[in-house]
């Protein structure tokens, strides 16, 4: 029982995990340009996707390959281990509340948000050309590294089982391209979505997100903080 609520607690997380990495104003405005546009839908979601999936892919196994404990435990040994996963944690913890503290600020300085115009994408292009843009979206962001690191954390969590690890990773793929999906199946199922598409991207684009990526990074901190203080005793 333990088990199974260890399990549906740290797949839960992965699921917010995954929504919030994909909660992109660039993403969102380019499904609703091309499911406003009607052209190649498909074939662009899907080359949208699979950038999204590559990037999260690709970070989430460096952060996976990535162990800075093996470097000073084969030099001091053993005995150290336990001392530098705890910096470690506490070294993540202390960037996060950093960052969330820059947010903020930023926020407190300009309460409005400038919001530039996006840049429209031309009618005929090319559907792969969509494949840069989930990738970039998936590399390149302020939240986008410290979710993966989380979410290799979670994952490594759970088992030392690689296969049910790439089973947990496998939900917050799902719950990071679900709702473009669901977006784009909608479209073809309810053909009046279009207005709603076009409402929603409007909101989102006049969203302020500085708050809440604050809060979620101020969160991470006090977590990783607290692991590395009494998660390691």
């Amino acid at each position: 029982m333990q088990e199974l609520a260890k399990w549906v607690v740290a797949l839960s997380t992965l699921v917010g995990f995954g929504l919030t990495m994909g909660l992109n104003p660039a993403l969102y405005g380019a499904t609703a340009d091309m499911l406003a546009r009607n052209t190649q839908v498909a074939a662009r979601m899907g080359w949208m996707v699979a950038g999204l999936v590559t990037g999260a892919t690709v970070l989430f196994a460096l952060l996976q390959t990535f162990d800075p404990t093996s470097l000073v435990t084969a030099v001091r040994g053993d005995v150290d281990r336990a001392l530098l996963s705890r910096g470690v944690d506490i070294a993540a913890g202390s960037i996060f509340l950093v960052a969330a503290a820059v947010l903020a600020a930023w926020a407190l300085r300009v309460p409005v948000r400038a919001v530039h115009p996006r840049r429209e994408r031309t009618p005929n292009a090319r559907s792969m050309t969509y494949f840069p843009l989930g990738l970039s979206c998936a590399v390149i962001g302020f939240t986008t590294l410290p979710i993966m690191y989380m979410t290799g954390r979670v994952t490594a969590g759970l088992s030392s089982d690689i296969a049910l690890r790439l089973v947990a990773y496998t939900v917050f793929l799902l719950a990071l391209v679900g709702p473009f999906v669901a977006l784009a199946w909608l479209w073809s199922r309810v053909p009046t979505l279009s207005g709603r598409v076009t409402g929603l991207y409007a909101r989102l684009m006049r969203t302020d997100y500085r708050w809440a990526s604050a809060a979620i990074l101020g969160a991470g901190g006090l977590v990783f903080i607290g692991l590395g203080l009494v998660a390691h005793r």
